[in-house]
């Protein structure tokens, strides 16, 4: 639990830390874009109104060309008249362009009816004259470069702040759980001792009942004192349970090439009678000669909690049925009752410690909330997973896949 929540933190961390140096790369970027824009179409205008001829000047310095020339050396244009007959050409200096092209790239232009745009490598920009129409063109190649240069270098920039803010996250977030991990250790530590102080007084309870029955014989009080014991020493062993699946260093799961076919069926087949008497029905299948690499007893346990629940919550004449087969190189078991199932926004509470759905239900059945809790710490150390699936007034199922 204490891992999981360092990790949220950790990936909340990052994760705003990323958005917002995304925010940021995306504006300065976007700005850049923005005055190369404003600059470039400010020169394709001040050329256009001087009839296609660069206004040299000295004070018009350009990052991107050479600033003794005004920034205007790589700069074409054409002029037609109203028939759209060829005037003349300017080309402001030896660019690596034809005649013939530039007679293309202005058909081009004509054609779409836009006053400034871009086309290929080059922005330009259409002006009507007193003589017809003249069309200025200016290589924008430098400033592409650049923007690119900026966008890799914001990139290169961004990724790093974003490791950096992770390094961050990633002590942060153990300084930040510190109070919760020793709060959590302190509960554990408590559960456990709790439940081993208990166990000797339960013991020694149950052992004076049995003595009580055997000189005075068996009676109603009695009877009360034995199901309460046992109903209490039930639950110092969910507790010891919990405790010793939380401390993974105390809880060594025994791992062994298990028959999984024979330790479903002998697990579910016992509780036949108990399903008989309640006059309910148990169905069993298990695919045949399944082998998994497993605890058994903790596969067990697991089983009888669900088999135990399905039953307790079944409805009256219902069904109960326990499944065992594989899919994908996955063995699969699934135990389904009917009854009045669970709302799917409970569906996930159902697994937390102590979660009872039904107060008044689950103190008759005699459940405390920790079964399912334990079923599904036990499948997670399999590294495998147990979910829940339910129909709410008709069914529910429980699914474990290892």
């Amino acid at each position: 639990m204490i891992a999981k929540l360092r990790r949220k933190i950790v990936l909340v961390i990052t994760l705003i830390s990323a958005v917002a140096v995304v925010a940021v790369m995306m504006a300065v970027n976007i700005v850049s874009d923005y005055g190369n824009r404003s600059v470039i179409e400010s020169r394709l205008k001040r050329i256009a109104l001087n009839d296609g001829m660069p206004d040299f000047r000295y004070d018009d310095f350009d990052p991107y060309h050479n600033s003794d020339y005004g920034g205007y050396m790589d700069s074409f244009s054409i002029l037609v008249d109203e028939n759209f007959e060829l005037i003349r050409i300017i080309i402001s200096r030896d660019v690596d362009i034809d005649e013939e092209e530039i007679i293309s790239y202005a058909n081009k232009v004509f054609s779409t009816g836009e006053t400034m745009g871009e086309t290929d490598n080059y922005a330009y920009c259409q002006k009507r004259t007193m003589y017809g129409y003249i069309i200025v063109f200016m290589d924008i190649k430098p400033y592409q470069q650049a923007s690119r240069n900026l966008m890799l270098t914001t990139q290169l920039i961004g990724a790093a702040a974003v490791l950096l803010f992770f390094v961050i996250a990633f002590f942060l977030a153990k300084w930040l759980v510190r109070p919760v991990k020793e709060t959590f250790d302190k509960q554990k530590l408590f559960i456990s001792n709790a439940s081993h102080e208990l166990k000797t007084p339960l013991a020694v309870i149950s052992a004076n009942t049995d003595v009580l029955e055997a000189e005075t014989e068996a009676n109603k009080w009695t009877g009360y004192i034995r199901s309460e014991t046992k109903r209490m020493s039930e639950l110092v062993n969910e507790l010891l349970c919990l405790a010793r699946l939380d401390d993974k260093s105390g809880h060594q799961l025994v791992m062994s090439d298990t028959d999984l076919t024979n330790l479903v069926l002998q697990t579910a087949l016992p509780f036949e009678s108990t399903v008989f008497e309640m006059g309910k029905k148990l169905e069993v299948q298990a695919q045949p000669d399944v082998r998994v690499i497993c605890d058994p007893s903790s596969i067990k346990h697991v089983l009888t909690i669900l088999i135990d629940n399905a039953i307790k919550y079944s409805d009256e004449h219902g069904l109960i049925s326990v499944k065992m087969y594989t899919q994908s190189n996955h063995r699969i078991i699934e135990v389904y009752n009917t009854g009045q199932g669970v709302p799917k926004d409970k569906l996930n509470k159902i697994f937390e410690r102590f979660y009872r759905q039904d107060e008044a239900r689950n103190s008759k059945s005699g459940g405390y909330g920790l079964g399912l809790a334990i079923a599904k710490s036990s499948i997670e150390a399999h590294n495998g997973k147990l979910t829940a699936q339910s129909e709410p007034g008709s069914w529910i199922r429980f699914t474990v896949v290892i």
